[in-house]
């Protein structure tokens, strides 16, 4: 339902019309991750990524993620903390870190993928089931690329 303050842009101004569908499900995402004890949408895509098997230094995380060297030390060290990654010395080099899920970080992982997917569909109710995998598919098609 647009709001008030909604009703000036057109309708079919499809950069306006992304980004409250992103903020949208990003709202959702971040409703979620924090009932898990995560801040938000970030912890999670961080705890994922460390958590998929592959050994990535924080730098090559925060280039993944696009998210800043600065910030992403800071979700990190949050995580960390909170007992869902740690991080251990690279065998490549010994003054770089790993960061690694622990058990619970896996776990709290999956079980916010679980609330994710219900909010998304929550979200998506407006759009016929059989739709779904079409609007998925085209969303990838516009973060690919031509």
């Amino acid at each position: 339902m647009p709001r008030d303050s909604d009703r000036s842009v057109p309708a079919e101004d499809l950069t306006w019309l992304a980004h409250r569908a992103a903020e949208a499900l990003k709202e959702s995402f971040n409703r979620v991750s924090r009932a898990a004890g995560l801040a938000d949408l970030r912890d999670w895509l961080v705890l994922a990524l460390v958590s998929d098997g592959s050994q990535r230094t924080q730098l090559e995380i925060a280039r993944e993620l696009d998210i800043d060297k600065t910030t992403l030390v800071a979700i990190i060290d949050r995580l960390e903390k909170d007992g869902l990654i740690v991080r251990n010395v690279s065998e490549r080099d010994r003054r770089v870190r790993i960061p690694a899920a622990t058990p619970r970080g896996v776990e709290v992982k999956s079980q916010v993928a679980v609330a994710r997917d219900a909010a998304i569909s929550e979200r998506l109710a407006a759009i016929p089931a059989s739709e779904h995998a079409k609007f998925h598919s085209m969303l990838w098609s516009i973060v690919e690329g031509a």
